[in-house]
């Protein structure tokens, strides 16, 4: 229960960084998010990262990358670490775990160093000495961007690196509006009326088309168009679209 209720209080103090038109800076929610809820979800995994309840705690740490990134909760999860710069929940603690085994054979100060595991009467019981594998020739940063290449789709969505996605340094207001351009997930009148906040029409106000999240990159209303190769980098072009339909969606 304590364990839980730190949880929410790192939370609490990370969402108050931003609220729907103000934010601290991109960089500055990332640290934070880092600092506070990701190294509190991380603690001593190795012991129980192979549990099965271990997904339960990669929750938290979704409400804590949409909060860095300012995007909805139906975004894919492969979008939203990759625009806030952050290798997955399962990733960072698999590293972390290799990490400690290596420390386990290499360091005679380890407590475990020399130890011989006992054997295993149940299949489903996967113990840290028998199931991890030592990380002594990669660095942890190297071994995380190479699993979470491995874990990419085939068509990925932006490079795999760990730091923020281009326009970072960009307001609040715009960063969180150019990321839902991004993911093509925001609250366009399309979009809406699929999840029942509306009913009725979904025609755009530039009466040409529905107002898809699409449709809002050349839209005849905003001042500019841009296209997807714009918005993921972050351009001139993209910076206006996302100006233009900040607070709108």
């Amino acid at each position: 229960m304590e364990r839980a209720m730190l949880g929410v209080s790192q939370m609490d103090r990370l969402r108050r960084l931003t609220s729907t038109s103000w934010g601290a800076s991109p960089q500055v929610l990332r640290t934070s998010s880092l600092a506070l809820c990701f190294s509190a979800a991380e603690y001593a995994c190795p012991i129980w990262a192979r549990s099965a309840h271990a997904r339960e705690v990669d929750v938290a740490l979704n409400d804590t990358v949409r909060i860095v990134t300012g995007c909805l909760k139906p975004t894919p999860l492969h979008k939203l670490y990759s625009l806030a710069g952050i290798a997955p929940p399962s990733i960072r603690r698999k590293v972390a775990c290799s990490v400690e085994k290596a420390k386990q054979e290499c360091d005679s100060r380890h407590p475990l160093y020399s130890h011989t595991a006992a054997p295993s009467r149940l299949k489903s019981r996967k113990a840290f000495l028998n199931s991890e594998v030592s990380l002594t020739d990669e660095n942890p940063q190297n071994a995380r961007l190479r699993l979470w290449e491995e874990k990419q789709p085939q068509d990925p969505f932006l490079p795999v690196e760990e730091k923020l996605a281009p326009g970072n340094s960009l307001p609040w207001h715009i960063w969180k509006t150019l990321n839902r351009l991004r993911a093509e997930v925001g609250c366009c009148k399309d979009n809406l009326c699929k999840w029942g906040y509306t009913v009725g029409n979904n025609l755009c106000d530039c009466g040409t088309a529905p107002q898809t999240m699409e449709h809002l990159l050349s839209c005849p209303l905003c001042p500019s168009t841009c296209t997807r190769d714009d918005l993921l980098q972050a351009n001139q072009n993209a910076i206006i679209v996302a100006s233009f339909w900040s607070g709108q969606i």
